[in-house]
């Protein structure tokens, strides 16, 4: 639903707002810009992940937001409107955003979560002594 909401407003706003579709000058060089993406979109994922969104649907959302900014940056200039505007639409920004949500993901799927049912290692405690045996596969 909101993936449709969000999409809705994209296309009014690219087609309903007067000033004209503008390319960011910039290239994939790591920028305080480009860190805000790739760790904005990681953080967004686990956001979504972990609040009860599917895979796909964190994903989507992510790049959906993303895509968001990225629209606003090409058609609300920063010259005019200062810090809200952008100086331009940049697939390079995009690049980065999906980079994040793919070490999201990639930490989500490969790290298990911390338990105590790990059946390698062992603990016992009494009264004087606390031993420990890790059992190697």
């Amino acid at each position: 639903m909101w993936y449709r909401i969000i999409m809705v407003l994209l296309m009014v706003i690219t087609i309903g707002y007067p000033h004209e579709w503008r390319w960011a000058d910039d290239s994939m060089e790591m920028t305080f810009d480009k860190e805000a993406h790739l760790a904005g979109s990681f953080g967004l994922y686990y956001m979504f992940k972990y609040k009860g969104f599917s895979d796909w649907e964190s994903v989507l959302y992510t790049v959906t937001l993303g895509l968001t900014k990225e629209t606003f940056d090409a058609l609300i200039p920063w010259e005019k409107y200062g810090k809200i505007g952008g100086d331009g639409f940049s697939k390079y920004d995009l690049y980065y955003d999906i980079a994040g949500i793919g070490a999201a993901y990639l930490i989500d799927k490969s790290w298990k979560p911390k338990g105590n049912n790990n059946g390698n290692i062992q603990y016992r405690f009494s009264n004087n002594r606390v031993s420990i045996s890790c059992r190697l596969p």
